[in-house]
């Protein structure tokens, strides 16, 4: 099989691109320096490169981690690094290739508009400008630059940072106002995503999502994990609740018994509205006997629900199927099952548990 780059790891890949860049740089440093425009001894510019380098390759191994302020930090860091030996180095060659290498720091300017907020950019920008002004003052003190030349320079090089910074904040702002955008559009995916799977009147997780999330379950189950049994409750008469109290009454009371309905299930489960006042509990790991204590600690808490706008001695009760997945069957099985145990109860005066076949 050939190796590409596509196979590489994204944060090596990016190492690797820097360190070629890093090697490409010392490279020209050590081809200007034979050249004779490197105006330092060779172990003066090892010297400098060397420390440079090695500075630089370990704020970009110390940057490989996942931690986002830390990062923003060492990305802080390397910008102004890599500035700083960009700018000392082109302060010693003639003001030509001086121009030249200059261009660099205003790229790195560009980069961190690209990683970091405004403020953080302009640091960088005040910091690069700072260390070729005291450069240049330092080469004035020793006499080896002439001040003419050298504040034609610095104009030209103040010129184009300005230039860079202004189109730098204007990145800033696009980037910033992007990551607005972004999180707004997530915001609204996950809230159309919360409703895409939730009963809008009671909160609970509608018929399709539970589907999927049996499905699943049944998937598990068959592999070997744990199985699941289910709980499948009607309210008994509730036309009639309706019909005596009024609509608005009857979506209180299913309101409450969802309320009743997630108190006492486990985190780990799932209630669902199926329908009308037909409810469907999903107890994964358990089994019919402890299905059958969730159902009635959910019958005995129904009947003390006091429902508002409904008469003083109205009582909310709830008939109770239950049936646990057998390894192999379908999803529709155990739900029939557990619906025909619901009948049972039904058929046996309401506010039963069935525990089905």
């Amino acid at each position: 099989m050939l190796y590409t780059f596509q196979s590489v790891n994204p944060r090596t890949y990016r190492l690797l691109l820097m360190v070629g860049a890093i090697a490409l740089f010392c490279m020209l440093c050590l081809v200007l320096l034979r050249s004779g425009y490197l105006q330092i001894t060779i172990s003066a510019a090892a010297l400098l490169l060397g420390v440079w380098s090695v500075g630089l390759l370990g704020l970009l191994i110390a940057g490989d981690n996942e931690d986002w302020l830390r990062s923003r930090a060492l990305t802080f860091g390397k910008a102004v690094w890599c500035n700083l030996g960009i700018v000392t180095t082109a302060l010693l060659v003639p003001d030509p290739i001086r121009l030249l290498l200059l261009v660099a720091p205003l790229f790195g300017v560009l980069f961190t508009a690209l990683h970091l907020d405004r403020s953080q950019m302009l640091v960088v920008s005040a910091v690069t400008w700072l260390s070729y002004l005291a450069g240049v003052l330092l080469l004035l003190h020793f006499g080896v630059a002439d001040v003419r030349s050298e504040l034609l320079m610095g104009l030209a090089f103040t010129g184009m940072l300005a230039i860079m910074v202004v189109m730098a904040s204007e990145v800033t702002a696009l980037k910033t106002a992007f990551e607005r955008r972004r999180d707004s559009l997530n915001q609204a995916m996950e809230q159309l995503a919360e409703l895409a799977m939730r009963d809008e009147l009671t909160g609970l997780y509608n018929r399709r999502y539970i589907m999927d999330v049996l499905e699943r379950q049944k998937a598990l189950a068959d592999r070997g994990h744990v199985g699941f049994t289910l709980c499948y409750c009607d309210l008994d008469h509730f036309k009639r609740i309706n019909d005596q109290h009024g609509h608005q009454t009857g979506d209180r009371a299913l309101r409450d018994f969802a309320e009743v309905a997630r108190s006492v299930v486990r985190s780990v489960d799932y209630v669902a509205r199926l329908g009308g006042e037909e409810f469907l509990l999903l107890l994964t790991g358990a089994d019919a006997e402890a299905a059958h204590a969730v159902a009635r600690r959910l019958c005995e808490r129904s009947r003390a629900l006091e429902v508002i706008g409904a008469d003083p001695d109205f009582r909310l009760t709830a008939s109770v199927g239950i049936a646990s997945y057998r390894s192999g069957e379908r999803v529709e099985d155990v739900i029939h099952r557990a619906d025909q145990a619901l009948y049972a109860a039904k058929a046996a005066g309401r506010d039963r548990i069935v525990i089905g076949e």
